[in-house]
């Protein structure tokens, strides 16, 4: 017979497990329209760990997700959600322009809870019934944001947002920007665009993955600020201002990961769009196998923060389209209207072809007088810089003490670049202070011997 403290253990050990299924089995499931005539109040009646079902069909609300529920349509035909309310831009966001100022916008769903999972919807910003006035992409749009996390009363991690559909959005399409933790993948969001500011997927001080997603039409079209480790992942963009960019990655503080950005694929950006870029990084991300096409500058690094990292940039191929003026890879001190930091790079293995401007290393155009002129450090080895029409690589730096190492590139011609200290070259000509000798003989491919030694 068992001792009786052993057949204690058992039998508390058997109730904790019969209680652990008790807490699975209580979660429900909740049905609009079928139980409930909308999705608002399927969500008050339901529990954490509930989940709401919604039937195909149209649905005009404003919702609130105040739990941890998941919230799921009916895919693969989607349910559609219009705003109720139009308020695209009233006066107390456009005055400060806030994404949220106190439930005075319409947003389509306000998020303020941890672990809620949406899937399965369209979300359209223009409800034809409503009016705003506020037209873009010819459409009159209602909804200032698509999906968002209440930021003004907490931080919010773990929300999932995967296929949706979220279009015709005055601000932002679906926004992490509480700074907690996310995963946005296989979504589409179309035409936000109406702001200056408007941007289509955005985090700001938080960490997690978009991955997957297709964005078109948008004002500036993936991105994070104050990132405290993001992953941008095969994501397709088309027809946007921007196409992929990290800001001030890692600047919050603590012990942020290195954002990565990978396996993108931007294209036909609008009239002086950027394909990816990195903005005053404090950890460098990681840029690589990405795609850029038919942009006015296809890569870019602006600056850098206090810790003065360098950002590499591997096996991306820019292809400017004979774009006139356009620049494949930009790397600059400029923080725009910021003021100026020492950029640092690393190109390897990129293809950069096409351009008016194969490379261009640049100071602030003006500089800025109250801070003093910085060096740019900027390293290319292995790539393939060739078929620009203006030059391959010009550093316009006014600064001695800029430094740019562009030795084992391919130029286009085993005779090197053109330069007039190498009077035979016939490949891309090679503008301004920059180490080139010796050259690639031939195109580098990745994961071969370059067969040059910088």
């Amino acid at each position: 017979m068992r001792p009786f403290s052993l057949r204690l253990k058992l039998a508390c050990a058997l109730l904790a497990c019969l209680a652990a299924l008790a807490g699975t089995a209580a979660a429900a499931t909740l049905h609009v329209p079928s139980q409930y005539s909308t999705i608002t109040a399927a969500i008050a009646a339901a529990n954490t760990g509930d989940t709401v079902v919604v039937a195909a069909g149209t649905y005009i609300e404003n919702i609130v997700i105040d739990k941890s529920i998941t919230l799921a349509g009916a895919w693969p035909k989607p349910s559609l959600i219009r705003p109720a309310v139009s308020s695209p831009n009233p006066p107390a966001c456009s005055s400060n322009g806030a994404s949220l100022c106190g439930g005075a916008e319409s947003d389509i769903i306000l998020v303020q809870a941890d672990n809620v999972t949406i899937y399965g919807f369209t979300l359209d910003g223009n409800n034809p019934a409503l009016t705003s006035g506020i037209v873009a992409g010819g459409v009159d749009i209602d909804a200032r944001n698509g999906i968002i996390t209440n930021h003004q009363i907490g931080v919010f991690n773990n929300l999932t947002v995967h296929h949706v559909t979220v279009k015709n959005i005055y601000l932002r399409g679906i926004y992490a920007s509480s700074g907690g933790t996310f995963n946005f993948h296989d979504n589409i969001v179309q035409n936000v665009q109406a702001d200056p500011s408007s941007i289509a997927m955005f985090n700001f001080g938080g960490s997690g993955t978009m991955a997957l997603n297709y964005v078109s039409n948008a004002n500036d079209a993936i991105s994070s600020n104050w990132s405290g480790g993001t992953q941008y992942l095969y994501n397709l963009i088309t027809n946007s201002g921007s196409g992929v960019h990290s800001d001030n990655a890692g600047g919050f503080g603590g012990t942020p990961t290195a954002d990565l950005i990978q396996g993108n694929i931007v294209g036909n950006c609008n009239p002086g769009g950027y394909g990816i870029f990195v903005f005053v990084p404090y950890v460098a991300p990681k840029v690589q196998l990405n795609v850029v096409s038919n942009c006015s500058v296809g890569l870019a690094e602006f600056g850098n923060g206090p810790t003065n990292v360098t950002v590499p940039f591997e096996a991306n191929a820019v292809d400017g389209a004979r774009q006139p003026g356009s620049v494949g890879v930009l790397v600059t001190s400029d923080e725009l209207s910021y003021g100026s930091s020492s950029a640092s790079v690393l190109f390897t293995y990129n293809t950069i072809t096409r351009n008016a401007t194969g490379v261009l290393v640049s100071d602030p155009l003006f500089g800025y007088p109250d801070e003093p002129a910085v060096p740019i450090y900027a390293t290319f080895h292995f790539n393939n810089i060739f078929g620009n029409t203006t030059d391959g690589l010009e550093n316009d730096s006014v600064l001695a003490t800029t430094q740019v190492n562009a030795t084992c590139d391919w130029w286009g011609n085993k005779s090197g670049p053109k330069n007039p200290a190498n009077p035979p070259g016939k490949g891309d000509a090679v503008v301004g202070t920059a180490t080139f000798n010796p050259w690639m003989l031939l195109p580098s491919v990745p994961g071969l011997k370059p067969g040059c030694t910088p």
